[in-house]
């Protein structure tokens, strides 16, 4: 196998790469990472416990909320219960997000010198895994890992902004807004101390505590920061001792409860646990379908290779109501 490269021959391969590919590559991209979830552990696919919606716009997000209907029978007169369904719509929205990756000519034949070690160490199989490819996944994967970690939970939308930051509001930023508002209302944000490794289970059982059994024996998790989930864990383990099950993969709900723990990264020095039923936090994404949506670039005369890509992401709660928190002081 010859060790020179081509660059003008890469664009090209590249760009025809990315065509015959194109669905495959949007699958892998619009499924935000840590490589989708980490198996064995409470880092978990997003649709293991979120909604995951298709649209290229807007959505609605909300279900049909519905009140007291029962009363006493027996009578002969129609008497409709007052306020019985609820419209409560709530729009999502996808936002657009691009990927522009400039790489110089010192930084592709590094990547090419990378590849074309392992493929003669026989680390990869060329016939599986070729050098577009090996580019193509190294993007994605950053790219998802962005969306998951940053984007998703922290975002804060600035259409003039150049990070993953910037791409939209998070769910950690519109709970903050809910809460402001009243959106998630005040009996649902229950009086805790800072959750400590020497408090947690008390603390998180101040929030199981005010649940409504409805919720509490229905299909809830708890969303939350590592360093939360491991409080728990170290508090439970000092408290009834260090028996195999008490060990932090297999204490993945909340003693006493179906509550299943779901650790997200980005979620990272957050100091309020989210109690909400599965699928009331939402994920928005769309591939925006234009074929000028994914595209390789090479100028000659700087000897650069550019990598262009276009989507769109969103999130939102279906409804605020039902997510449950400590005050987070």
């Amino acid at each position: 196998m010859a060790d020179s490269l081509n660059l003008t021959n890469l664009s090209g391969s590249l760009e025809a790469y990315a065509r015959e590919n194109y669905d495959n590559i949007y699958g892998r991209a619009m499924i935000p990472g840590v490589d989708q979830g980490v198996e064995g552990s409470a880092i978990v696919p997003i649709d293991d416990y979120m909604t995951s919606i298709q649209t290229s716009d807007e959505v609605v997000l909300s279900e049909l909320e519905i009140g007291d209907v029962a009363q006493p029978g027996g009578k002969d007169t129609f008497n409709p219960t007052i306020n019985a369904v609820k419209p409560n719509a709530r729009i999502g929205k996808v936002r657009q997000v691009k990927i522009d990756v400039l790489f110089s000519h010192t930084k592709i034949m590094a990547l090419y010198k990378s590849w074309l070690g392992k493929v003669k160490a026989k680390r990869i199989n060329p016939e599986e895994v070729p050098l577009e490819e090996y580019i193509t996944a190294g993007i994605l994967a950053k790219y998802r890992e962005n969306i998951r970690v940053k984007t998703l939970f922290n975002g804060v939308y600035n259409a003039a902004g150049t990070t993953p930051l910037d791409v939209m509001d998070g769910i950690r930023t519109q709970i903050l807004a809910e809460i402001t508002s009243g959106g998630i209302p005040s009996g649902n944000i229950i009086d805790t101390a800072v959750i400590t490794v020497s408090n947690a289970v008390a603390e998180f059982e101040k929030i199981v505590a005010a649940l409504p059994d409805a919720e509490l024996y229905g299909d809830l998790v708890c969303v939350t920061s590592r360093q939360l989930k491991t409080f728990y864990e170290l508090n439970y383990r000092a408290l009834y001792g260090t028996l195999p099950y008490n060990d932090g993969q297999s204490k993945n709900v909340i003693v006493g409860t179906n509550i299943r723990f779901v650790v997200e990264p980005g979620l990272s020095g957050f100091a309020r646990p989210l109690f909400t039923p599965k699928g009331n936090l939402v994920y928005l994404y769309d591939d925006m379908d234009g074929s000028d949506s994914l595209a390789v670039d090479y100028q000659k005369r700087t000897r650069d290779l550019a990598w262009l890509m276009d989507a769109q992401v969103g999130t939102g709660i279906a409804q605020p109501s039902r997510i449950w928190t400590n005050d987070g002081v």
